[in-house]
């Protein structure tokens, strides 16, 4: 059976949209609750309001308490499980085959009955309160913060998802329970499931739990404005320093997504990437380096990180720009490009292993391009880029001109500064 008939789709009389990939050599399904929500979509007062009622949702149900939510799947072997992003929140359950009506039941009932008890409201900013502390004495989460403030530039794509303290620390029980009503209806829902399950059955249980599900308000976003470009060097007391070199990206349905990716692949993507093999195989300059590129509706970013010694920053900067402009002035060699390109497909293919990948999966499919995107086709993008492909989009991403870099940590000489982006700049 090819992959693209084991492909389900359906759009309910609620609104709500429902895929699912049907896998049979397994025992096991992932079903994910994709709300359409996430960071960007909160204004000031709002900042941080996603990610609350994340965790709120899990303090307990009109007809569970947090144990007994806990209980509802770990009995049977299963998991939940949810995160919260700049465009979307997720909650996620795995289960066995048998259990899928139990797994759609706690699932609606997380979702769509949070009880949001004043008290749990006032215990849960504490520990918020408490996880914001953490993420800012966390310098290689901290730094990618940093970052983003530059990138996007007062974009909302930049807004902190956990939110600030105060943001927090102002959030009302009522406050929450307008977030919810507004964001949560099945016009905002995607619900995704892989794994070995009947699709009748499935939908069937998702008209009963989801029924009820009032349409919510779809979320607007705001337009992209031109690339921010700056240099930040946050002064702190640490061992090392925390570098991200990089700039925007592309978005989802950019046709050089594949490009980017490759590009992203072969810079840092591994042990035997250009970044690795140079700056710390050859040159002994950090343990960690490597780069990524992240894709939203409208926009992207792409970063090379690394963490030095504060002696070893300057140094290992100017060799990323050195490896940045190889690749703008003499693309990629063909026997390099395919290895590339065979280490990104081993990937996807062996991403079919997991029930959870293929939910993830076909739930972006649906969520950025409106369809299924059979293996083979995703297999046949990355073919079919080109060296000159690869050349193209570093030029148009990678330029100096283009690049912003933000340092978190203690500064051995002159903290960074924009002339240590130009060109002909030597460390």
């Amino acid at each position: 059976m090819a992959h693209h008939d084991r492909f389900r789709r359906a759009q309910l009389p609620s609104g709500l949209t429902v895929v699912g990939e049907h896998v049979d050599s397994v025992r096991s399904l992932s079903i994910g609750v994709w709300v359409r929500v996430g960071a960007r979509h909160e204004s000031a007062t709002e900042a941080g309001m996603s990610h609350f009622l994340e965790h709120m949702v899990f303090k307990g149900t009109r007809t569970r308490d947090a144990y007994q939510l806990a209980m509802s799947l770990e009995s049977v072997g299963g998991h939940l499980d949810a995160f919260t992003g700049r465009e979307v929140t997720l909650f996620d359950a795995r289960a066995l085959d048998e259990d899928l009506d139990l797994a759609v039941e706690v699932l609606a009932d997380l979702v769509l009955c949070p009880r949001l008890d004043p008290d749990d409201v006032e215990k849960e900013k504490k520990v918020i309160q408490d996880e914001i502390h953490t993420y800012e004495d966390t310098p290689d989460e901290r730094i990618h913060d940093l970052f983003a403030d530059i990138v996007w530039a007062g974009h909302p794509l930049g807004n902190r998802i956990l939110g600030t303290r105060e943001s927090v620390q102002a959030f009302t029980k009522e406050d929450v329970a307008r977030y919810h009503a507004r964001r949560y209806g099945t016009s905002n829902l995607l619900i995704a499931i892989a794994g070995k399950f009947d699709w009748d059955r499935f939908v069937e249980q998702i008209s009963l739990r989801f029924g009820e599900a009032q349409r919510g308000l779809t979320p607007e976003t705001g337009g992209i404005e031109p690339n921010g470009r700056d240099v930040v060097h946050h002064v702190k007391d640490l061992a090392q320093q925390y570098l991200c070199i990089g700039a925007r990206g592309l978005p989802w349905q950019h046709p050089d997504r594949q490009a980017l990716i490759v590009l992203s692949t072969l810079l840092g993507g591994g042990m035997s990437s250009r970044l690795f093999q140079r700056v710390r195989e050859q040159e002994g300059l950090c343990y960690s380096i490597y780069t990524y590129a992240d894709f939203y509706r409208d926009a992207g970013i792409f970063c090379a990180g690394m963490n030095v010694q504060p002696e070893h920053g300057r140094r290992a900067v100017a060799l990323t720009l050195e490896e940045f402009e190889r690749v703008i002035r003499e693309g990629v060699p063909e026997p390099e490009l395919r290895s590339v390109k065979a280490q990104l497909r081993g990937s996807i293919l062996l991403g079919l292993e997991s029930t959870s990948n293929r939910m993830h999966r076909i739930a972006r499919n649906e969520l950025h391009e409106g369809r299924f995107v059979p293996v083979e086709e995703l297999v046949g993008r990355v073919d079919q880029v080109s060296s000159q492909d690869v050349q193209r989009i570093a030029a148009e991403i990678i330029a100096r001109d283009r690049l912003s870099l933000a340092a978190l940590g203690p500064s051995a000489g002159p903290a960074f500064e924009t002339g240590d982006l130009a060109v002909g700049h030597a460390a």
